[in-house]
């Protein structure tokens, strides 16, 4: 081996000695400081609440959104150009209000043909009828001058029903949400004119669990709030319950708001439910506050106190009642846990409880 390349290894032997040595030095200094830091403030002040037995209502919380209870969308039943757009997406209609006028020359002049010839075949039927009751036309010819006739009344019914059908109208009272045309626009037979909702009458839409599902009946009460409107909670009723699942094995449930103050919400808002179940559980349950838990409820953990001291321990939760969480496995009656303060805590440190 030559001298360069021994030089080149003793380098290398030299910069990784350096960044240990560093690695080791910061250590030092960080345990340093953790230990001044123990030294200055030996006990961290927590709040704690004892692990115990509670009767628990078996109310269901879900978060849903808010959906307008009568969502219709109008679509064209006639083919024509539109004339005329009365109104646009946000104005407010009644049911029945015009909001276009498609063209209806032809079918004007179409109708007023088929009137002419109305007209022909009321007069040969009154003449067939004479014919026929003197013997000169066959009562089958007669039966035939009868039926072009209806027909010809068929015809203008419907040609009139096409001629209305040229003004789209509103089908509810509520708002326009979103209109497909302008002026100018070609309409055929089935093609989508305009969506309308009705603001009166909301519902909150949320889903709900396979197991929730058998705990909820039609007419159960329900609450609901939204970030958006913190102050209020509006009252409700479970309406509609979906009798399958979907994919996700969930069940939708409709809430209709039926409060007072129904009128501040929008369709599309977040809101939280409440349905009250009216149910109880059968037996006690060991439970802790849901606020303990410093990691996910999946892998839950909370620092438990003995002897003055915080210990990190894992848990196994159950169900969640809003505020509580049931327990399973990790912890016993009368354990104290800390539900405050778990920020400024490590395993093993001297804690201070603040609310004996």
């Amino acid at each position: 081996m030559n001298t360069k390349k021994i030089w080149n290894i003793l380098i290398v032997i030299a910069v990784i000695a350096l960044v240990v040595w560093k690695l080791v030095a910061n250590k030092q200094e960080i345990d340093e400081v953790a230990q001044r830091s123990l030294l200055i403030n030996p006990t961290v002040p927590v709040r704690v609440d004892k692990v115990k037995y509670l009767d628990l209502s078996s109310d269901i919380y879900v978060d849903g959104r808010i959906s307008a209870g009568n969502e219709v969308t109008l679509y064209s039943k006639v083919q024509g150009i539109v004339l005329k757009k009365y109104k646009k997406a946000g104005d407010k209609v009644s049911k029945g209000t015009p909001i276009a006028q498609a063209e209806n020359s032809v079918i004007k002049e179409t109708l007023g043909l088929a009137e002419m010839n109305l007209a022909n075949a009321a007069v040969d039927v009154e003449r067939y009828k004479k014919l026929a009751d003197a013997g000169a036309v066959t009562q089958r010819e007669y039966e035939s001058i009868l039926i072009a006739y209806r027909e010809s009344q068929r015809n203008i019914a419907e040609l009139k029903d096409q001629l209305a059908n040229t003004i789209l109208t509103s089908p509810v009272s509520g708002i326009l949400e979103t209109d497909y045309f302008e002026e100018g626009t070609l309409l055929s037979p089935g093609s989508q004119v305009a969506d309308f909702v009705d603001p009166s009458h909301l519902k909150a839409v949320v889903n709900i669990t396979e197991n929730e599902v058998y705990r909820t009946k039609k007419g159960d009460k329900a609450s609901l709030t939204t970030d958006v409107l913190p102050d209020y909670t509006f009252s409700g009723i479970v309406d509609v319950i979906a009798s399958k699942g979907n994919d996700l094995l969930s069940y939708q449930v409709e809430i209709a708001v039926n409060d007072k103050n129904a009128g501040m919400l929008k369709p599309g808002m977040y809101v939280s439910a409440k349905l009250l179940t009216g149910e109880t559980s059968t037996t006690k349950e060991l439970v802790i506050e849901r606020k303990a838990i410093i990691e996910s409820l999946k892998n839950a953990e909370v620092y438990v106190v003995k002897d003055n001291k915080a210990h990190k321990q894992k848990i196994t939760i159950g169900k969640i009642y809003d505020n509580y969480v049931t327990v399973t496995a990790g912890l016993n009656p009368d354990d104290k846990v800390v539900t405050s303060g778990q920020i400024n805590l490590v395993d093993g440190r001297d804690i201070e409880i603040t609310n004996k």
